[in-house]
């Protein structure tokens, strides 16, 4: 039986469309990158929220580079594992140190934040905890994260730590007086207190004189080995340029609310 020729060229028009359009739909569709970062992170990261300042830089950063960056929400010892794992591309937000450097790749700095000891005195009587050196704190315990760049600091100037999942944990046991100090950046410390507790606790709450870090860059925290890493980095780093050139970091900033260096 021979096919109508109608038939045949119609088959065969359908046929093209469907492999242009296929062809269309495969370079229009954006490259997904996917990062590793914790939702308890506020101000910078809300997961609840429908957006926060990090998400919201990286849709910017996104549409720079002509990906689309797919968050993905994990205890902070998942995210490093996560990039390790190449489950990941990068986590979010990261400071750099010398094992860090020695395993990943790092971005520019996204932004600048300080770190502080945050304390709490019930009666706001007490006198103030200072220190010089880590190890004056010898004799506190100190409430950390397992994970966090202050792991090695804290081991080599054998403090005694208890290390728990999440800032917001650690600022309740301070308030309940399982801690005596907790380090924070400056505004997610101050952020929590304010979200956690009403205005004649929160008054009693303070930080130490001495930061711990004065100004701390954060990164993206990359696999050395993930698939074409280098032009990934190259391309990121070119778009958040921008970002900062444009005018547009500042107006996130100003829209969320935030005081940052960058």
């Amino acid at each position: 039986m021979t096919s109508h020729p109608r038939f045949t060229y119609a088959c065969r028009l359908l046929a093209i469309l469907l492999v242009t359009f296929c062809a269309i739909s495969t370079l229009s569709a954006k490259e997904i990158l996917v990062i590793a970062t914790n939702d308890d992170y506020p101000p910078f990261i809300l997961k609840d929220q429908k957006h926060s300042f990090l998400p919201d830089l990286f849709d910017e950063i996104g549409d720079q580079m002509g990906v689309t960056f797919e968050f993905r929400y994990l205890p902070w010892q998942r995210c490093a594992q996560a990039v390790q794992n190449h489950e990941a591309w990068g986590a979010i937000p990261y400071t750099r140190n010398e094992e860090r450097d020695k395993i990943y790749a790092f971005s520019d700095p996204i932004y600048f934040s300080d770190a502080k000891f945050f304390a709490y005195d019930p009666k706001g009587e007490a006198p103030p905890i200072s220190y010089q050196n880590l190890s004056d704190l010898d004799g506190w315990t100190i409430g950390g994260i397992q994970g966090y760049y202050y792991v090695p600091m804290f081991t080599e100037a054998g403090l005694d730590v208890d290390y728990v999942h999440s800032e917001e944990q650690n600022i309740k046991r301070l308030q309940l007086g399982r801690i005596d100090i907790t380090p924070l950046p400056s505004p997610i410390g101050w952020y929590l207190i304010n979200k956690l507790f009403p205005p004649d606790v929160a008054k009693n709450f303070y930080t130490l004189e001495k930061p711990l870090l004065s100004e701390a860059s954060l990164h993206v925290m990359a696999s050395k080995n993930y698939p074409d890493n280098a032009n990934l980095l190259v391309r990121f780093n070119a778009a958040l340029a921008e970002i900062k050139n444009n005018g547009t970091f500042a107006e996130l900033i100003n829209r969320h609310g935030l005081v940052l260096s960058f």
